[in-house]
């Protein structure tokens, strides 16, 4: 439940009113069954002494209290995972002749850290911080909202991630991102990986495949050009190291007009 406790901690952050009402409505809720199993017990009982009735509610409030709080955490993990279930894990696990696309398992966080060298950091704007809090999810077990694993097939490797999210103001759009580890660059394995989950979000329905860039890295643009994305903008972008670049963003559509495709909830 390590995960649940943290988003918990998290959710008191952020929004620490809204934090307290849910755990204190949580709580009251217990307080009722509580009374109840309570006033139940003792009037069950043959006369008790007035030490062990006290003794009796304070421990029921007691367990109010912890049973409250334990389920109010409860219940925002199930939420979590209900939600990022519904927003951001949108596909399959997907196989190509070399790879598998999945989500992670926590058994993979070390073998997903080893992926995350100081290339990968600077071509992405990532601080140390950004690939340690993506990491921590994976080896707690919680949710990793739009996280996937490049896997190779032949030895079960995790050679690099993606990341498939949501696009601001675009319900028809995802966005896609990624990465491969420094012992397996060079051998084609983006290019095929970031092809298959293209076709994958458009089978998804999602009409628009995002890529954004920064100027400087040609590598994903060439990949961009191999799988017939095409430049729509260039604005600046701040990357999460604080950085702000000047970004190339790339769209990709299908070539055959899909009826099924959300074209209908695009914004005009």
């Amino acid at each position: 439940m390590s995960w649940q406790i943290e988003y918990a901690r998290n959710v008191f952050k952020r929004w620490p009113v809204r934090a307290v009402v849910g755990l204190a409505g949580h709580i009251a809720v217990c307080g009722l069954w509580a009374a109840i199993a309570g006033y139940a017990f003792l009037t069950s009982m043959s006369p008790l002494s007035t030490g062990l009735v006290v003794a009796v509610w304070i421990a029921l409030a007691i367990a109010t209290v912890v049973g409250g709080v334990a389920f109010w955490v409860w219940e925002l993990g199930r939420r979590t995972k209900k939600s990022v279930k519904k927003n951001f894990d949108v596909l399959p696990a997907i196989e190509t002749p070399r790879l598998i696309l999945r989500k992670p398992v926590s058994a993979e966080a070390a073998s997903l850290e080893a992926t995350i060298d100081d290339v990968m950091r600077d071509s992405n704007g990532w601080t140390k911080e950004t690939g340690k809090a993506h990491v921590d999810a994976v080896r707690g077990g919680g949710p990793t909202p739009g996280v996937y694993v490049m896997v190779l097939r032949s030895t079960s490797t995790v050679i690099g991630g993606a990341f498939v999210l949501p696009v601001s103001g675009r319900r028809s759009a995802r966005s896609l991102g990624w990465w491969v580890g420094p012992n397996h660059r060079g051998s084609g394995y983006a290019t095929e990986a970031v092809d298959a989950l293209v076709e994958a979000i458009h089978v998804a329905g999602y009409l628009t495949v995002e890529i954004k860039t920064t100027e400087s890295n040609l590598a994903v643009q060439r990949i961009c050009g191999k799988i017939g994305a095409a430049e729509v903008d260039r604005r600046p972008h701040t990357l999460p190291n604080g950085t702000t670049v000047s970004a190339i963003v790339f769209d990709h559509q299908p070539l055959v007009a899909d009826p099924h495709l959300r074209t209908l909830t695009e914004p005009n």
